[in-house]
């Protein structure tokens, strides 16, 4: 054991709490997770001349954030991929490198995961004064030893009903990391809402339901109306970075934030998975029961996601409604706007088509793309008009007594 050796959320403690003495001159940091990246982008600002990160499978593998990558090497940071540490090799107390070996990824059968092989003799030592272990943490168990019958998952986690998150002992409930395994805060403060929630009603003796609650909705933010041509031209826009001077040598918060116009612009892009649930019930009722397949929404697919392309809906759409009429959410729209019939998705106006209406009441009659599909599905072509194109819905033809000489087609 070196005291140059440090687990790396002791190490972020540490400064968090206010320490601000550098580790080591040449810094390696074991890992390849957001809380490698946020290691090794400390020990920049706290003054480390030298920062490396070793990792045993390549970048594309690495589960840290592709922004957070980014943003450490732009910093400085080294990588060292395909690097498996086998020890820390020191003398008289001090760290002087970390031995490893080079590594291969091969499959492994029943893992949808390469793993890493060391290669034989490739052994060799990364010069360093200081390492920061960053592979995962796991619960300390030896806390829980005055509990027994607590039981445990194979994970080494606690187990607990995910709904209250009670464990296996009666009225001890559980939450964050020690139940889900290494995670975000964000599941955290989850898993404990939902342990304060079933500890009141435990407490209140109160029955625990049975299944999870069902979200309610307090009120939906009105929808922004973004032409579909827009909608495929957005791009995210980059969020502007502090300096890479400052950055290296302050704990000052790196991403700036966007400006309102870029807030705005960003706006535009979402999809309102809030209101989309991504059924694809539209899409299978346009292309196998209307026969257009005016709709190519590839994102709705979780498992085999495609390109998405709202520009065809606008070329094929024939705006009879039929999706919008079994969406179960309401996020895909139809209506009559002036003298246009709109169809939009959480916003997205897919199709703009002009109405035609009754030459005699007025009655809205359709859309051409419509009407030219229900002739078609009927089999007839309506005869050319004889008396200046004029086109009448089905109540002024039968007033007017027309038998052919017009135009004639049912309202919609």
């Amino acid at each position: 054991d070196f005291p140059q050796v440090h687990g790396a959320v002791d190490f972020l403690r540490r400064v968090a709490l206010g320490e601000r003495r550098r580790p080591g001159r040449n810094v390696v940091v074991i890992g390849g997770g957001n809380v490698a990246i946020d290691a090794a982008r400390t020990c920049l600002r706290l003054g480390c001349e030298q920062v490396t990160i070793a990792y045993r499978r390549t970048r594309k593998e690495m589960p840290a954030d592709h922004e957070e990558v980014e943003q450490a090497e732009e910093e400085g940071v080294h990588f060292e991929m395909l690097t498996v540490p086998t020890a820390v090799i020191g003398e008289a107390g001090n760290v002087r490198a970390l031995r490893c070996l080079k590594a291969k990824l091969v499959t492994v059968t029943g893992s949808n995961r390469q793993s890493p092989k060391p290669i034989e003799g490739s052994d060799f030592d990364m010069p360093a004064d200081a390492v920061i272990s960053a592979i995962g943490q796991r619960v300390e168990q030896q806390w829980f030893e005055s509990m027994p019958g607590l039981t445990w998952t194979h994970r080494d986690t606690i187990r607990v009903n995910t709904i209250t998150m009670e464990t296996s002992l009666p009225g001890i409930f559980a939450a964050g990391d020690a139940v889900t395994g290494p995670a975000t805060v964000i599941e955290a403060i989850g898993g404990g809402k939902r342990a304060a929630m079933a500890i009141d009603r435990y407490l209140g003796g109160i029955p625990q339901p049975k299944l999870p609650p069902v979200p309610v909705r307090q009120q939906r933010i009105p929808y922004i109306d973004v032409p579909s041509h827009t909608k495929m031209a957005l791009k995210r826009p980059e969020m502007p970075l502090l300096g890479i001077d400052r950055r290296r040598t302050t704990f000052q918060q790196v991403e700036l934030g966007y400006s309102e116009n870029q807030t705005r612009e960003e706006a535009r892009r979402c999809l309102r998975c809030d209101i989309c649930r991504r059924c694809g019930k539209c899409v299978t009722i346009c292309k196998e029961k209307m026969g257009v397949d005016a709709l190519a929404l590839g994102y709705l697919s979780f498992d085999h996601p495609k390109e998405s392309d709202f520009r065809r809906t606008e070329q094929r759409c024939i705006s009879c409604g039929a999706c919008a009429a079994n969406c179960p959410t309401g996020a895909m729209r139809i209506e009559d706007r002036g003298a246009e019939r709109i169809l939009t998705l959480c916003g997205t106006v897919l199709s703009r088509q002009p109405l035609l209406s009754c030459s005699k009441c007025g009655a809205v009659i359709g859309t051409e793309r419509y009407l030219a599909f229900i002739r078609g599905r009927l089999g007839v072509m309506a005869p050319a008009s004889q008396d200046g194109g004029q086109q009448l819905c089905d109540n002024c033809a039968r007033k007017k007594g027309y038998h052919g000489s017009s135009t004639v087609m049912p309202a919609t």
